[in-house]
């Protein structure tokens, strides 16, 4: 009668896992009305063992816990309390060579008293069932290290946590910010939509009373929806907020007291995110890391993607045959002193461009470029290409 009873649970587990694959997690939690962790961990461990992973898992004495990893494993944590159970495990295996399990990290952490309380879920949450299908993204602003203040772009897929990307760049004005977000949809492609708050940058500024941002446009073009939270709810956007406070907790207070560059931090932040995403287990997924339910989008960034991100605006050429763009100073030939031109500005790179031509284009340190200057003053309006 037991073997019956065990057979006839793994068929509907495996039911479930069908029905979820078919039709999505939501669905099947709906139909046989369990948790969507549930159904990830049904998913996660057929994955790994087929039929048997679905069996019931005998019980029994937990096995002990030899003296030298309980005794390295306190010491990481002691020598930083910020670290999770999962940053524990990493270390201890890139560290030791040794793979403990989260549930044995947590046990040394409890009987010491380190383990850190687990935050209550919000009372009202949503998911997408499919990736790409929402993002969202924040911008960190005003983050200290040892080298001053900076402001990271989070974009993270909402059905599946993964961690698409963004950048730690030096201003949170809107070329920086769109720049940084240019980077990640020419990586993944196009979601379905965007979920941010009402910052300046993506809805405007507090007091407008119509009109479109940039970002608002360059979207409603590339076929995407701009969603916005309502104000003072940071719970409409609560993975992404919950993903920046891992960052906090975990990335910032590994690198916030070392001596870097910007550039070096950055590329710290691509072999944090590669752990994040590709290692780093995520309860709401069955404890599988977000790479193995993250799909690329099917519609890839289109070539102008770029020039509908960047910022535009006009000047007037001045005297010298330059042009003044955020407090910088750019060359353009002098047959166009006294006429206007087009400005496009995002990331680290300045356009200008007159009668749908453009004259010249300046990357990083825009003074730096005024090698450029005489080469410009031998070159006619009309010859430039």
């Amino acid at each position: 009668m037991e073997r019956l009873r065990q057979e006839a649970r793994v068929i509907e587990r495996f039911q479930i896992v069908q029905r979820a694959r078919e039709e999505g997690v939501m669905a099947a939690a709906r139909a046989y009305q369990c948790s969507r962790t549930t159904v990830y961990q049904l998913m996660a461990r057929y994955e790994r063992e087929g039929l048997r992973g679905l069996m019931n898992r005998p019980r029994g004495p937990q096995a002990p816990i030899r003296e030298e990893i309980r005794q390295a494993i306190i010491e990481l944590k002691t020598n930083g309390l910020h670290r999770s159970t999962a940053k524990l495990q990493q270390l201890l295996e890139e560290e030791y060579g040794w793979p403990v399990s989260r549930q044995t990290v947590w046990r040394v952490l409890s009987e010491r008293g380190l383990a850190r309380l687990v935050e209550r879920e919000p009372l009202q949450r949503f998911e997408r069932p499919q990736p790409n299908q929402l993002w969202q993204m924040d911008l960190k602003e005003e983050v200290r290290i040892r080298s001053g203040k900076v402001h990271l772009l989070a974009v993270v897929d909402d059905a599946t946590r993964y961690c698409l990307g963004g950048e730690w760049i030096a201003s949170k004005a809107e070329p920086a910010v769109l720049g940084a977000l240019a980077k990640v949809l020419e990586q993944h492609g196009l979601p379905e939509a965007i979920l941010t708050d009402r910052g300046s940058v993506f809805y405007g500024p507090a007091t407008r009373q119509a009109g479109l941002t940039t970002y608002q446009l360059a979207l409603e073009t590339l076929g995407m929806k701009a969603i916005f939270a309502r104000p003072y709810k940071a719970r409409t956007k609560g993975k992404v907020e919950k993903f920046i406070q891992t960052v906090a907790h975990d990335f910032l207070r590994e690198v916030r007291l070392e001596e870097m560059a910007l550039a070096e931090l950055n590329d710290r932040w691509e072999q944090w995110m590669s752990w994040y995403n590709e290692r780093r287990p995520h309860a709401s997924l069955g404890d599988l890391p977000p790479a193995r339910r993250f799909r690329p989008s099917r519609r890839p960034a289109p070539p102008e993607l770029r020039k509908l991100l960047q910022v535009e605006a006009s000047r007037k050429v001045r005297r010298d045959a330059t042009i003044s763009v955020r407090g910088q100073v750019y060359a353009v030939p002098p047959d166009l002193i006294g006429r206007h031109v087009w400005v496009g500005h995002l990331g680290d790179t300045v356009t200008i461009e007159h009668g749908g031509q453009i004259l010249a284009t300046y990357t990083d340190q825009p003074n730096a470029k005024k090698c450029s200057d005489l080469e410009l003053q031998n070159r006619s309006v009309l010859g430039v290409t």
